[in-house]
């Protein structure tokens, strides 16, 4: 497989013009993240068949709430470490970049760090008091300790991404710590969301310590003194609205589903949604390369390469996409059953196809939300994700009630998809075309 894809480079690498170099990146791109897609595949499988769905559940709903935490503790920083650091690498500015990278560190440990240490201390009162779930009271201890630590290695991904080693990048948000648990699990045995969270706290060190070790072979200079970092705090307080709304987009209703619903439909949500989501896998993998390239195009405004680099990578994104979705929709039954025979009730196929869509909506819409991030406009898509973020939650609110957890994926699966089509009309207004056009010359 290497070497078809060795190949596949080198004829590409004789190719004149900018798709051969997109194609080229995305292809190992592709690779990297579908590496990555089946470890998340794979440690879900693993969890529902150990587990089984009540405790599966469980573990679920603490991963949601320590994931959507640790997005409010990194303060918005995620793209701004992205977009600095991939200007001044490129500029070969290695300790503005250092700079760039320890600002963002210590403000993300710091406020983690506090974040993870009350939701250790109030366990009991938010497993109890907020879900009624007793049983998530051990795991959001150990997970809840994991927070700061999680920030921290989302944070080193984003700067390794900006310095353009994907591999590195991709592992530590996705591969380092599903390789970990599942390795875990199989030599364990835990039988427990309790003993599960105790993994994750391990599996989470693990990841910060490579992800230092890579950040520290890749950048070996000094901070600047003197550093100018009023453009970073500009660029991050409406990126961290943007974060913390992009959550309530993507996990409300599981959040809202957990009040609501038993434990057991609560994992079939959570497996559906996770698994909807490796649909678009490949729209992570092209913007692993595609946001980098954005940033430098728009700051050298060359917007010309910048529309056709656009353009021809919601094509190609298009193209993968599309039988992936197809499968998916027409054999959800099979799909559910690799988790075990507590996933395959009928919910569960809905919400695997409903969520699906949504999903195929936001890939073939584009890389519009990094477009606008790179290219300085972080207010519009801090508006588009304010209006989608309120719509996620009432639509959450109002269905859940009556449809249970069908109603949760409805809400997401709508939610994801207006909030990418918004934010393809707004390219069209600022840069000036349509990256929904795809067949369209370029």
């Amino acid at each position: 497989m290497i070497a078809t894809i060795q190949q596949k480079i080198s004829k590409l690498n004789k190719q004149k013009g900018g798709n051969a170099e997109l194609i080229k990146d995305s292809l190992v791109a592709s690779v990297i993240r579908g590496i990555a897609a089946i470890s998340s595949l794979a440690l879900n499988i693993v969890i529902g068949r150990y587990l089984g769905a009540e405790e599966s559940g469980y573990f679920f709903l603490t991963l949601t709430i320590i994931t959507v935490l640790s997005s409010f503790a990194r303060l918005g920083t995620d793209n701004v470490t992205l977009r600095f650091v991939s200007v001044h690498s490129n500029k070969n500015e290695w300790r503005e970049v250092q700079s760039v990278f320890k600002f963002i560190f210590k403000r993300v440990f710091i406020v983690s760090f506090l974040i993870g240490l009350i939701v250790a201390v109030f366990s009991k009162q938010i497993a109890i008091g907020i879900f009624n779930k007793k049983e998530m009271t051990n795991p959001l201890i150990w997970m809840g300790i994991s927070v700061p630590l999680l920030s921290v290695a989302i944070t080193l991904a984003y700067g390794l991404q900006g310095l353009k080693k994907v591999g590195p990048s991709v592992a530590l948000q996705n591969i380092s710590i599903p390789v970990f648990l599942i390795t875990s699990i199989i030599i364990i045995s835990p039988t427990s969301s309790y003993s599960l969270g105790i993994l994750y706290f391990a599996a989470s060190i693990f990841t910060v310590l490579i992800g230092f070790f890579w950040w520290k072979q890749n950048v070996k200079v000094r901070p600047l003194p003197g550093y100018d970092f009023s453009p970073l705090i500009k660029s991050g307080k409406p990126l961290w609205t943007i974060a913390i709304l992009q959550q309530c987009i993507q996990w409300s209703g599981q959040f809202i589903s957990g009040i609501y619903i038993d434990s057991k439909s609560l994992a079939q949500l959570a497996v559906a949604q996770r698994t909807s989501m490796l649909i678009s896998f490949i729209l992570v993998a092209v913007n692993l390369v595609s946001a980098p390239k954005f940033a430098s195009l728009y700051h050298h405004n060359r917007i010309n390469e910048l529309k056709r680099y656009a353009i021809d990578s919601t094509r190609l994104m298009t193209v993968i996409a599309l039988p992936i979705v197809v499968v998916v929709c027409a054999f959800p039954s099979t799909i559910m059953s690799a988790f075990g025979k507590d996933f395959t009730d009928t919910p569960g196929i809905w919400m695997l196809c409903i969520l699906s869509l949504g999903q195929f909506v936001s890939v073939i819409s584009g890389s519009v939300q990094y477009l606008l991030m790179m290219s300085g406009h972080e207010k519009d898509i801090r508006n588009i994700t304010i209006i989608n973020g309120i719509f996620a939650l009432l639509l959450a609110i109002t269905l859940i009630p009556f449809f249970g957890a069908i109603g949760a994926a409805i809400a997401t699966s709508l939610a994801i998809a207006s909030q990418n089509l918004m934010a393809a009309g707004m390219v069209k207004k600022r840069l000036g075309f349509n990256t929904l056009a795809i067949w369209r010359l370029s």
